[in-house]
């Protein structure tokens, strides 16, 4: 619509700033706060032993010493088994991993099952714990339903501090494979595997995560036991169970059939000796010398096992040992000394050595209990400690950042008090030339944990002006669909993606910038988020998250939020800073969201309407005891109401008995009375009376028709949009503009004074159809096919040699772009237009039969800034072109004239053919009653008609807003010119706005 249009782009722009609030308003987007925090991964005392033995677990003879157990269960057993792990002393139960299989049902819902299995191992073993490892053994044959499970229980587990470690159940190679393609990789710390694995196990762990560690359960068939678990270790386990059943005290000579050997299964004493001698930094000697002779001194085949301790280079042998006869182990002569036997008896120098050929002999007798050989180096090992350090130190890795966030998340989750806080929105709403309007909604916000949460809607803000008359209206809630699919948390399929940025410092705490974004085989149509989470290196916690959400359908074109989260003491309840939170242990904060920021682009009425949101949650109230009666006096008072449910945000409705109820739907129309009186001084009449009625409708005949209908007598305007056309996210719709009476297009001379022989009077009306589809996340493209209708004639004092242009239809196609970010605001457009009639007209000259069409185009960018306080500064810049423009086509500077606005100047007095504008506002609020706005506006106007070359025209302007009797919104906005094309006279317009 043409700002040559007079009357109409005076009067229509000020009506429409009134209309603009409450209309836009029907969209009001408050997205439900779903804040969760993250994990602490437990700080372990380091083990005695580097290299460990142990024993599976039988629970009915329970072990007289205190070493590794292993205990395999089912879920079904959790009765006797868990009976007999609280028997078990604290310091073993802290060695003891419990590694539990169930099955899963086809039948049902694998997650829901995955659920319920994890809560139920879970709990169980936190009532017995802490344990050294807890793990999980799923009967199924989908490894994401395997994987799934596995991680459910990491999280939980350690977030609720129930075991150390997380170990894998026993697994081949070839299926562990699966596992770490599901995802599941940084999700557990160790893999129970048979014996016979270890080796095979091992070397592919050493090409996919070499940090992962091995528990081998080991079949003992070797005379000496420790053999086949030193073999285990040697292949790389960290721990080896005795797969056999755990002797409390050693067998007995008669148990021994005659001549026929008995293997001797360790006891519980000896697994404590073999793991006392390990203590420190050991691993296995590939490369020793040690050898077997029989007991003649030849050459044996009994295999030895040579282990070495990184700090002193003592060294152990483990021999397979012959349970019928006497054997020899032979070392370098010059490298050791004082042999020892190790076992259950203790640590005890051999007598029975010697030397021969530069070897070190010694005598082992026919085994009859485990044991081990230690040997000291012959010389104190020269090594400087500086030469230890590990070039190759492992940094972490995005996975188990991610796990350890998870599992703070889950103890977070586990402690999440129910709280009172005051939460304050602020509904921010950009308008064409810079300008915005801001609605404030305030009260308390009660929370939760794993129930529902309530807004109160106590106090509300227009512009700062406090709404006084009654409760805040009831708006439609327009929401993105709701995300189920979270970041950060765990999904059985479609995982998101991870990557670490850097290790930077987040308000105050150093953290991991983790950007996430969905898979690319995610669902084209589900809603998902992509973004950025800063998570503290030292709690797990994540102290800041952005996302932008993808997939959206339906009016909301894009969604972007922030989240930032305060810590608190759990015990005092106080608010921490990040130095106390450094002092603190982590399980002893609370995390919470304290600050929202959001925008939103919304299609309404065709056009996309930028939303900034942001939320503030002040004077915390942790676990109060009044909790209960402050939520029923909110219940019982006539404030607006708004819960979070599954579905997303729903009012409360309020019942005859004072309860509240959740409603669904709401009243999907509204209706407007609008008056007031414009004075401009380029009109036929300078003062205009305005009275009319506003019409708006969210989902006309429930089509999801979005209509708007103004009518004032003399003029309407109206629009039909459906935002969402098959659910493709393009809008499409009409916009009608008629208007009965005429304004006039005037020219002036070189003093700014009305050439009135040379007046048109103009009548137009117009049909625009739209369509517009965003692109980009935060843009969007419209293409328009306009019809108009212009009906000029004479003015009262036209001079008879002056032609008045013939009446004419405009065919105008046109495209535009805008794209919005946080604030800023980028647009761009290009107009062609053709009319149907163009034929010569004014005085000889002016005529021009190539003007018979012509283009427009432009662009501008714009921001607002709002301060505290309800302070606001706007800005914005506006060039303006065109080609083949005639006095008719021109951009028309006015009061109110959109893109082309100058506060003062009279309708129909300047045009131009190029221009750049610039556009300034400052508005603050006094008493909560009104509020005060003062506007600057700059105009370079080209234009060779009327001789203007780079000429400045400026006008100021002062705006005022309160809320009037019976709740009426009151707007005044005044506009002079200044400087040297300063015109005489204002241009003013008082307007009311009443919603019904």
């Amino acid at each position: 619509m043409f700002g040559n249009f007079g009357f109409a782009a005076g009067v229509t722009a000020a009506v429409k700033k009134a209309v603009f609030l409450f209309t836009i308003l029907q969209f009001f987007v408050l997205t439900a706060l779903v804040a969760q925090a993250p994990a602490q991964t437990p700080v372990q005392t380091p083990a005695e032993c580097t290299l460990c033995v142990g024993a599976v677990a039988d629970l009915a003879a329970l072990p007289t010493s205190v070493v590794p157990l292993l205990v395999e269960l089912h879920e079904n057993d959790f009765a006797t088994a868990g009976a007999a792990l609280s028997a078990l002393s604290p310091e073993q139960r802290r060695k003891t991993t419990v590694v539990v299989r169930y099955s899963i049902d086809s039948k049902n819902d694998p997650l829901l099952e995955v659920e319920q299995h994890t809560k139920s191992i879970v709990e169980w073993a936190r009532i017995r714990g802490p344990l050294e490892a807890l793990g999980v053994t799923v009967e199924t044959s989908d490894p994401t339903v395997a994987s799934y499970a596995l991680k459910r229980l990491a999280v939980t587990a350690q977030g609720l501090d129930v075991a150390s470690r997380i170990v894998l159940g026993r697994t081949s190679a070839a299926a562990l494979n699966q596992i770490f393609e599901a995802g599941a990789q940084s999700y557990f710390d160790a893999i129970l595997v048979d014996g016979a694995e270890v080796a095979t196990t091992a070397a592919w762990l050493a090409e996919h995560d070499p940090s992962k560690k091995l528990y081998a359960v080991v079949n003992v068939e070797s005379p000496n036991a420790f053999y086949d678990l030193g073999l285990a270790l040697s292949r790389g386990a960290t721990i080896a169970y005795v797969g056999q059943a755990l002797l409390p005290v050693p067998p007995s000579d008669d148990r021994r059939q005659a001549g026929v050997p008995v293997l001797q299964f360790p006891t519980a004493d000896q697994l404590q000796s073999f793991n006392r001698a390990f203590a420190g930094d050991w691993a296995f000697d590939a490369t020793s010398r040690v050898a077997a002779l029989d007991v003649k001194g030849a050459a044996s085949t009994m295999p030895l096992l040579t282990f070495v301790r990184g700090e002193d280079l003592r060294t152990i042998v483990i021999p397979r040992g012959d349970a019928a006869s006497a054997s020899i182990v032979a070392l370098p002569g010059d490298r050791y000394t004082k042999p020892r036997r190790i076992d259950a008896a203790g640590d005890r120098e051999i007598t029975d050595t010697g030397r021969r050929e530069g070897r070190l002999l010694v005598g082992m007798p026919a085994v009859t209990a485990p044991f081990l050989l230690a040997i000291d180096p012959a010389e104190k090992p020269d090594v400087t400690r500086e030469s230890m350090e590990v070039a190759t130190q492992r940094g972490i890795t995005v996975e188990e950042i991610i796990r350890n966030h998870q599992a703070y998340d889950a103890y977070q989750e586990s402690i999440q008090p129910r709280y009172v806080a005051r939460n304050e929105t602020k509904l921010r709403f950009s308008m064409e030339g810079g300008e915005a309007i801001e609605a404030t909604i305030a009260g308390d916000y009660f929370s939760a944990p794993h129930g529902e949460s309530d807004w109160v809607w106590q106090d509300f803000y227009v512009n700062g002006v406090r709404w006084r008359y009654g409760k805040v209206p009831e708006l439609p809630l327009v929401q993105p669909e709701k995300v189920t699919q979270l970041p950060l948390d765990i999904h059985l399929t479609n995982e998101y993606r991870y990557q670490l940025v850097r290790e930077t410092d987040m308000l105050g705490y150093r953290t991991y910038e983790v950007r996430f974004e969905p898979p690319r085989n995610a669902p084209e149509g589900l809603p998902l988020y992509r973004g950025t989470v800063w998570i503290d290196a030292r709690t797990w916690a994540r102290v800041r998250i952005s996302m932008v959400q993808l997939n959206l359908k339906g009016e909301v074109l894009s969604n972007e939020e922030r989240v930032d989260f305060l810590p608190f003491a759990r015990d005092t309840k106080a608010m921490l800073t990040a130095g106390q939170v450094a002092q603190r242990p982590a399980r002893e904060i609370i995390w919470l969201p304290y600050d929202v920021s959001a925008q939103q682009v919304v299609s309404a009425a065709g056009r996309a309407n930028v939303i900034q949101r942001a939320t503030t949650f002040t004077n915390f109230r942790i676990e109060p005891a009044e909790y209960e009666s402050l939520l029923s006096q909110a219940q019982a008072s006539e404030a607006r109401m708004v819960r979070e449910t599954d579905k997303g945000l729903r009012y409360l409705e309020k019942q005859d008995d004072g309860t509240r109820v959740v409603k669904e739907g709401f009243d999907t129309s509204r209706l407007f009375l609008l008056g007031g009186i414009y004075h401009d001084e380029g009109l036929e009449f300078p003062v205009v009376p305005l009275g009319g009625v506003n019409y708006f409708n969210f989902n006309l005949a429930n089509k999801g028709i979005q209509t708007n209908v103004f009518f004032a007598g003399v003029i309407v305007l109206a629009n039909a949009t459906h935002p969402n056309v098959a659910n493709t996210r393009t809008n499409v719709g009409l916009d009608l503009f008629a208007l009965a009476i005429s304004g006039e297009n005037q020219v002036l001379d070189a003093n700014a004074e009305e050439i009135e022989s040379q007046t048109v009077k103009v009548r137009p009306m117009s049909l625009t159809a739209r369509v517009g589809h965003p692109f980009a996340q935060f843009g969007k493209i419209d293409v328009a096919l306009g019809l108009s209708r212009f009906a000029y004639s004479r003015g009262e004092n036209t001079a008879p040699e002056f032609l008045t242009p013939s009446s004419t239809f405009l065919i105008s196609p046109s495209i535009a772009a805008q794209y919005s970010r946080w604030g800023y605001t980028v647009q761009a457009n290009y107009d062609y237009s053709r009319r149907t009639t163009w034929e010569p007209w004014g005085l000889p000259g002016d005529y021009d039969p190539a003007q018979k069409s012509f283009a427009r185009f432009g662009g501008s960018i714009a921001k607002s800034f709002f301060l505290p306080k309800f302070q606001r500064l706007s800005i914005d810049a506006t060039y303006l072109d065109g080609t083949r423009l005639d006095r008719f086509s021109k951009y028309e500077l006015g009061n109110f004239g959109g893109s082309a606005r100058v506060h003062g100047i009279r309708s129909g007095s300047v045009r131009a053919e190029q221009m750049l504008l610039a556009h300034a506002s400052y508005g603050f609020v006094f008493s909560d009653q009104f509020r005060l706005e003062a506007f600057y506006d700059h105009a370079i106007v080209q234009d060779a008609a009327a001789g203007y070359r780079n000429e400045p025209f400026q006008g100021v302007g002062l705006g005022g807003q309160t809320i009037g009797p019976w709740g009426t919104l009151l707007r005044l906005d005044l506009g002079k010119t200044i400087g040297r094309n300063a015109q005489d006279g204002f241009v003013a317009n008082v307007v009311f706005l009443k919603l019904f």
